[in-house]
């Protein structure tokens, strides 16, 4: 890879050269000269830049990469959240009843129906980290 050391001449060098002067002109040898090195810096920039520009895009790449990566572990997160069901209220029969046995057996209903709606969460979400770790396929 070429880099800035590469570089023999700088745009000053360039503008202060004074070429010698013959009878018909100036030294055609000289000028050739000149102006290779002149050509060879500006290969050297223009491969400096194509280097830079390579990197640019590679460091774009492993940013789009990561902010993916990073997309997909906040969804993983989303979706592994426990969503369970609590009752706000409870149940009212429509007919009204005079014995309160009854109403507590609702209760109860209501609060182990939250309770194995968690359970089966719970299970699946260890499933999902079991296969997620271990790689395991069932």
């Amino acid at each position: 890879m070429a880099s800035l050391n590469d570089i023999k001449l700088s745009a000053q060098d360039i503008l202060k050269k004074q070429f010698r002067s013959k009878v018909k002109g100036y030294d055609p040898d000289e000028v050739d000269a000149y102006l290779d090195e002149v050509i060879s810096d500006y290969e050297n920039f223009q491969q400096i830049i194509e280097d830079l520009y390579g990197q640019i895009g590679t460091l774009q790449r492993q940013l789009m990469d990561e902010k993916q990566k990073e997309k997909k572990t906040v969804e993983t997160e989303k979706e592994d959240k426990v969503k369970t069901y609590t009752p706000t209220h409870r149940r009212t029969a429509s007919v009204p009843n005079f014995d309160n046995e009854d109403d507590d057996n609702h209760g109860e209903i209501s609060t182990n129906m939250a309770i194995i709606q968690r359970i089966s969460t719970l299970e699946r979400k260890v499933y999902n980290l079991e296969q997620h770790v271990y790689g395991v396929k069932h």
